[in-house]
Order: structure tokens, then C-alpha cells, then sequence
């Protein structure tokens, strides 16, 4: 491949940058405007910084180049401070889109060029023309291409290319709304603009008073006469009110967020696209996912359904938000969907479908410590005594009295959990699920694995019991990949060792 002359952002590229520099500035003013009830007018004093945006967006756009050479994207910007980044083909992630209805209508879009290298992407191009962007994907994907037909052989199966692995509808979205509380985003941000404006206090009562009141018309005059049913019929009533607005909330943010989502196979690449007003395009190199975590919770096991997500290096995904990298004008890169929503039985098909090796058909799964129960039981009992003890001393001596359901939930959290909890070394990778209202499932490839431990806390060995983790690249600070807890202690050295061994027999890769 013949190296290219210098390129430049699209023409447009100015005014998308200076539109989003001057939106961190002026979008929050007008927000505390309208919060402060608009008493003062100061703050819209911020629109002047358009000026300055729009200058250095035009000035971003004089120096900023790249260039597609022969195995390698080379980046040029800085005026006082000039940098030039060099990213082989071979190491780019990778190459993500995000259109939003003006994006679309001139026919542009922001890229994120992602490597293995940290959480940010190594260059960030606002914007491009889908021209400029079909002719960086075919550079890069066939600089990939050359270096690992180089280094191992042609490995590409251009039979799947484009393979569709999974839609969602509508109804499959509005199901994950469901079963999800992104609600809460919506109606805290509300609640905090409402208590702001010093609503809350003014006109809660009334509104209670009149709305809640008529609501409940049907109900008998005599239940209101008990300031304990009384409490019980308005908190029950704001309880059921609440969870709707939730999941409606929660409804129509995935509704906009993952319209259309659709996950793709393109040769050895995943690729995913969803969005109604943005647009996201996201290309994954499968042999760049570091693990896999399945959830269920009781509303998924209601429908049937699972969520599915994957962890890749450099993504630098937690489990937040479905959006990628608010960064440099992209959404979050928080948590990254394989599968909002798929069928329970189809989950096995879907992980094959994504990698050949994974198979959880016939899997022999290994409990932990059968008596790890006492352990978690005296745990939570530390935690519901005292709270009990409090409220029998400060509000009632009847308050006592619900230590009892405490305790036998306590007992039947602790019995559940060592009967759900398990892990399982395959031929291929380690996975550990646990949990028993949101149950986990966690896989990880041997050939991922770069650390395995062994940890001891002064009560594992009082009673003789262990822990093992195992970390990816691109894991967590603080947590670990797979933790598998409460192992006898000669299990935890056996599993340990196992682990290292199988890690250490092949060539690790990311």
C-alpha cells in the first residue's frame, strides 16, 4: 500500500468543534439560569466564549493533519506544542463513530481511534467525511491484514463478513428499560432542579394533598382516621408512582440510546451500531475482548432474557453507562454492550457465534466451600444486630422484633449464595457465576489471563480458607477480573497453580 499525501479534517470541522467547546460552557449557564429561578443574568455572560471557541476550532483545523501510510496512521497537531503519533495498522482497536442528525445531514462524523494503549483513544478526529472514513477503514483493516499474514499466515474468514449475530426490536428494548433503573438519572436530575428552584418545600404538600387525595377517593374515609394506614396507603401510592416514572424514564432512554441495535460479524471483527439521534458505529477486534460477564436478574428471568457485556483493553469500561467516552465529544467508554438483551437459551449460541472456543453446554461446575454459609450468615448478623438494637432503643421496643425476618433472611441469603456460587476450568478459559437474585456468569480465555493470585484475609485463615483472583489487561483499579472467594485453602492452591500453568502454556495477547 502506497503511503498518502497529508489529509486534513473535513471543512466543516470548525464549527462541530466549536459548537461542542462552546456547549460545555453555555448549555451549564443557561442550566443555572433556569435553576436559580433567573433571578440573576450573569452567568449568560458565558455565550461570549464562542468567540474564542470558533478562533480555536479554525486553528485546530489549519494544523491538525494525518496521514495513511503504508502500515501505519501517523496524527500531526499543536501549534506551540507540536505532537506526531504514530499508530501501526496492526495495533488499532478501534475505529468508532458517532453521528448525530447534523453529522448526518452534512454527511460527517466524529472518529475515535482506539488502541490497546489506555483509556483514551490515540486520536480523535472531529470531524470527517464518510468518504474519508470508508478509505481509513479499508487502509487500516488491510494494514492489519498484511502484518498478520506476515507474521502468522492469512487467518481471515471472509466468509462470516457481515454476518448478523443479533438484532434488537423494539419490544426487546423497551424490555431492557424495563429491567433497568437508568430511570434514575432522569428523575434525580429532575428532583434536584424541582428542590432547587424551592419547589419541594412549597408545593409537595399541596400537590399530595390535592392529586393523591382525589386518587384514592375510592378508598374508605374510616382507613384515613389511622395515622399508620395512613402512612401505609401514601407511601404505597408515591412507592407505585415512582417505580413507573422509573421504568418509563428508563424505557425511553434505551429507546433512544440503542434504537436499531445490530451486531454484526465482519471477517475476525465484531461490529455494533445502534442509535436514534446519534448514531454510534463500533468495530471490535474479537481477539481483543479480555472477558465476558453475563447478568440476570429476577425481571431478565421474568422475560427470559439476559444482558451481556465484554471488556476489551483500552475501553476502559465499567459497569455505568451504556455510552462510550464523553471525552473529547464521545460518549462515555463505561460499559460495552455484546448483547443488551438475548434470549437465556440462545446465550450459548450467541458466545460461540462471537468465539469458536466457548462452550458452556455440559459444564462441570465446582461449589465453593460448602460452610462458607456460617460465615456470610455472622457477617450479615454484625450488620442487622445493632441496627435492630438502635431502633428498638430510639423509636420502639417493638422494633426489636424485626431482628427475627432480618435473621431468617440473612440465614437464606447465605444458604442461597454458596448453593448458586461455582466456578469451572474448561479446556479453554475459567468461569466463575455467583449470585442468586442478580446472577453472574464471568468467562475468561486462558490465553487473557496476565495475573493470578492467591489472597488470604486474617479470617480466610482462621478458617482455613483462601481466595483466588485472576486479572486481564484493562481491569479495574481495585477490582479484579474473576474473584472466586471462600475456597478451602488446599482447593485455592490447587486452582491457583492450575491457572498459572494454563496461562503460562500459551502466548499471552491482547
Amino acid at each position: 500500500m502506497a503511503a498518502s499525501d497529508d489529509r486534513r479534517l473535513h471543512p466543516l470541522s470548525w464549527m462541530f468543534m466549536a459548537a461542542q467547546f462552546a456547549k460545555g460552557f453555555i448549555v451549564p449557564a443557561i442550566f443555572v439560569v433556569f435553576a436559580s429561578g433567573g433571578g440573576s443574568s450573569y452567568e449568560l455572560w458565558a455565550a461570549v466564549l464562542i468567540v474564542p471557541a470558533a478562533f480555536g476550532a479554525v486553528v485546530k483545523y489549519v494544523v491538525f493533519r494525518y496521514r495513511l501510510a503504508a502500515d501505519e496512521m501517523v496524527v500531526r497537531d499543536g501549534i506551540l506544542t507540536r505532537t506526531e503519533r504514530h499508530i501501526p495498522y496492526a495495533r488499532i482497536q478501534n475505529i468508532d463513530l458517532v453521528q448525530n442528525p447534523l453529522h448526518r445531514f452534512f454527511r460527517v462524523a466524529l472518529v475515535r481511534v482506539e488502541t490497546a494503549s489506555g483509556s483514551k483513544p490515540e486520536a480523535v478526529m472531529r470531524v470527517l467525511s464518510l468518504d474519508a472514513v470508508t478509505e481509513m477503514r479499508a487502509c487500516v483493516f488491510e494494514g492489519r491484514h498484511e502484518t498478520a499474514s506476515a507474521e502468522a499466515g492469512d487467518r481471515s474468514d471472509s466468509s462470516t463478513a457481515g454476518d448478523v449475530l443479533l438484532q434488537l426490536p423494539p419490544r426487546e428494548i423497551v424490555k431492557l428499560g424495563i429491567v433497568s433503573n437508568k430511570g434514575l438519572v432522569v428523575v434525580g436530575a429532575a428532583m434536584g432542579l424541582y428542590w432547587q428552584r424551592g419547589g419541594w418545600a412549597r408545593n409537595t404538600g399541596d400537590l399530595i394533598e390535592q392529586y393523591l387525595g382525589s386518587a384514592m377517593g375510592w378508598v374508605p374515609e374510616v382507613a384515613f382516621e389511622s395515622p399508620v394506614l395512613t402512612g401505609i396507603l401514601v407511601g404505597g401510592t408515591v412507592l407505585l408512582v415512582a417505580v413507573i416514572l422509573l421504568r418509563a424514564f428508563s424505557v425511553g432512554w434505551f429507546l433512544l440510546k440503542l434504537h436499531g441495535f445490530t451486531l454484526s460479524r465482519r471477517g475476525k471483527d465484531l461490529g455494533a451500531e445502534y442509535g436514534l439521534f446519534t448514531r454510534v458505529t463500533r468495530t471490535i477486534p474479537t481477539s481483543r475482548i479480555q472477558s465476558l460477564k453475563s447478568t440476570e436478574t429476577p425481571l431478565h428471568r421474568a422475560f427470559g432474557r439476559q444482558s451481556v457485556e465484554m471488556r476489551t483493553v483500552g475501553g476502559g469500561a465499567t459497569d455505568v453507562d451504556v455510552d462510550f467516552g464523553a471525552q473529547q465529544g464521545m460518549p462515555k467508554a463505561e460499559r460495552q454492550w455484546l448483547a443488551p438483551m438475548v434470549d437465556t437459551a440462545r446465550l450459548p449460541t450467541l458466545l460461540r457465534d462471537v468465539d469458536e472456543q466457548v462452550e458452556l453446554d455440559g459444564l462441570a461446575w465446582t461449589p465453593i466451600a460448602s460452610r462458607a454459609w456460617r460465615r456470610i450468615f455472622r457477617r450479615w448478623l454484625a450488620v442487622v444486630a445493632p441496627v435492630t438494637v438502635l431502633a428498638g432503643v430510639v423509636v420502639d421496643l417493638w422494633a426489636l422484633a424485626l431482628g427475627v425476618p432480618a435473621g431468617l433472611l440473612a440465614y437464606v441469603h447465605a444458604r442461597l449464595y454458596v448453593r448458586h456460587a461455582g466456578y469451572a476450568l474448561t479446556s479453554w478459559g475459567v468461569l466463575f457465576r455467583t449470585g442468586w437474585w442478580t446472577r453472574t456468569l464471568t468467562l475468561v480465555h486462558y490465553g487473557k489471563i496476565q495475573t493470578v493470585a492467591l489472597g488470604e484475609s486474617p479470617v480466610d485463615r482462621w478458617h482455613g480458607m483462601a481466595s483466588v483472583r485472576v486479572d486481564t489487561a484493562g481491569a479495574e483499579a481495585g477490582g479484579h477480573t474473576i474473584a472466586i472467594p471462600y475456597l478451602d485453602q488446599a482447593v485455592a492452591v490447587d486452582v491457583t497453580r492450575r491457572l498459572y500453568d494454563e496461562a503460562n502454556s500459551r502466548a499471552f495477547s491482547w
